[in-house]
């Protein structure tokens, strides 16, 4: 048997599949959230590259 992973929808609290790409109930991108590249009001996150 497959176990999936589930997240709870920052914006409706929801239970939703960790790999979906969009929540399918308020269409929060999950995908974006999970990756770290949006934060959970769905504002984008600056990410700071340091190269030495």
């Amino acid at each position: 048997m497959n176990e999936t992973e589930y997240i709870v929808c920052p914006r409706c609290k929801q239970e939703v599949f960790k790999e979906a790409i969009v929540c399918p109930f308020c269409k929060f991108g999950i995908l974006a959230y999970v990756n770290g590249d949006i934060d959970k009001n769905g504002d984008a996150v600056k990410k700071l590259n340091k190269k030495k």
